[in-house]
Parts: structure tokens; C-alpha cells; sequence
């Protein structure tokens, strides 16, 4: 009979890649509500996922239908999070990553 992969895991091996890609210090995939489904890396992520969630209320109560939120600290150190349904399910995917460190590609 054929492995059954779990959802968390399929997940973690996504943010596996990007993190390694990105050069990111860590991933968390959460809820709408901020509680990790998935996350790899440095760092505590399940309190890189609750500031995602708390970004994400006010960010919506400031500019309904933002889809994505970036902050940095005094240290140039930046998390960035975008927010992405599946079905009817609202999730945050946040990174975190080291100061002069960008994430977007030019085409």
C-alpha cells in the first residue's frame, strides 16, 4: 500500500525548498487565526506565526483586502507575510529573513 504523506508534511517540504531557495531563516505556513500548520527553520516560529496574524488584523482593518505585509526591525532583519486562501481556508505564508536580503525576483 502506498504512503499516505501528511498535509503538515507535503507543507514543510515546500517550505523546505523555499527556505533554501530564498535563503530564508525560517518559513511558517499558519491560519487565519495564527496557529502554525507548518514551519521549518531558525528561529521560533510559532511566534513568527502569531505576529503574522496580528499583522494581518490590522493590516485589514487599515486596507481591506491587503494581500501582503512587510516589516523590518532596527537591525534591517525583515518578516514578510502574504496571505493566500485554499478553499475556504485563509492562510499566511510568512518568512523571515537576514538585513539587505531581498525576496522578490525581477522577470
Amino acid at each position: 500500500m502506498p504512503e499516505v504523506r501528511s498535509r503538515q508534511a507535503s507543507i514543510e517540504d515546500i517550505l523546505t525548498s523555499l527556505i533554501y531557495d530564498g535563503s530564508f531563516d525560517c518559513a511558517v505556513v499558519a491560519s487565519g487565526d495564527g496557529l502554525p500548520v507548518a514551519m521549518v527553520g531558525q528561529n521560533n516560529a510559532p511566534m513568527l506565526a502569531a505576529v503574522a496574524a496580528s499583522m494581518k488584523d490590522l493590516a485589514e482593518r487599515a486596507h481591506p483586502g491587503i494581500t501582503e505585509i512587510s516589516s523590518r526591525d532596527n537591525q534591517g532583519n525583515r518578516v514578510v507575510s502574504r496571505y493566500f486562501s485554499i478553499d475556504q481556508d485563509l492562510l499566511l505564508l510568512t518568512v523571515k529573513m537576514p538585513a539587505k536580503h531581498t525576496y522578490r525576483i525581477a522577470l
